[in-house]
């Protein structure tokens, strides 16, 4: 009985795409999208023209790559599982404009991968999210916009606004340098085979707002001014940084010394960091 459970289970992952029965593998989370619709209107909201190149992080059957394809100049796109190369090289001789990469995205030299700037459009898996997008960030100056559709709370945390409970490290850190926002929410029932949750599409546009001059080191304060959610940020700050010090700059910006982290908005966490690291850093 148990082994008819097990094949019972199996085959349920097993769909046919066009004349391949395909297995899915939760290993590489994989949930592919197959409406048209939904498809070009992603490849819309990545605002992708004729004159772009895009790089797609996981193509699965292709079904995104080729709505990409039909309005950009060049698509690059990865793809790791290798049982879906005879898929991808049909589309590819469809397309002429379609670059596949069989291997691991987070392995690539992006420097070296293209010249120029690109836009990045693709349905990524969501375990490896945050890797991913912190490669992407390591190279922003390779990229116009971003456009990752993740998972709904991932994506509004990325978005999330000064003072909101999904506000925290990431929404910092993402929006020093991009301006971040969800163009749209995509069901769950969209996906095939069907996720538990809800994703949305979040879209990081490069800006100039702040100049940080160590972005390292700013990452490396952000994540230690949210060490301990519950407490306040001279608590955190507290292996670093005097009381003194942070209530001094504190004081200068307006706000109690019984401030959380979360109620800091990023152009403050900005000058709290260059202030401290300038004026008052015990090391």
């Amino acid at each position: 009985m148990k082994n008819i459970e097990k094949i019972e289970k199996k085959s349920k992952k097993i769909q046919k795409i066009g004349d391949v029965n395909f297995n899915f593998k939760k290993s590489l989370g994989q949930n592919f999208i197959f409406d048209t619709n939904l498809l070009k209107a992603i490849a819309s909201d990545g605002e992708v023209g004729k004159n772009d190149l895009v790089i797609e992080i996981g193509a699965g059957t292709g079904s995104l790559t080729r709505q990409l394809a039909r309005v950009s100049k060049k698509v690059i796109s990865f793809e790791i599982d290798k049982t879906l190369i005879p898929t991808l090289n049909n589309l590819a001789e469809e397309y002429k404009n379609i670059e596949f990469h069989f291997s691991d995205f987070m392995d690539c030299d992006i420097e070296n991968l293209f010249e120029g700037r690109a836009k990045v459009v693709a349905n990524i898996p969501y375990y490896i999210t945050t890797p991913i997008v912190f490669k992407l960030v390591d190279h922003i100056e390779k990229f116009d916009s971003i456009l990752l559709l993740v998972q709904k709370e991932v994506a509004i945390r990325f978005a999330s606004e000064c003072g909101g409970k999904d506000y925290g490290i990431t929404s910092v850190i993402l929006q020093s340098i991009f301006d971040a926002s969800i163009p749209r929410i995509v069901k769950k029932e969209c996906f095939t085979p069907s996720p538990k949750v809800d994703s949305a599409l979040c879209k990081l546009v490069p800006h100039k707002k702040y100049n940080i001059e160590n972005f390292d080191d700013f990452k490396r304060f952000v994540h230690l001014a949210f060490s301990m959610r519950r407490k306040t940020l001279i608590n955190n700050l507290k292996s670093e940084y005097s009381k003194e010090s942070v209530s001094s700059i504190l004081k200068k910006l307006g706000y109690i010394e019984m401030i959380r982290p979360e109620q800091i908005c990023v152009e403050n966490f900005i000058k709290i960091f260059e202030f401290l690291n300038k004026t008052y850093k015990n090391a």
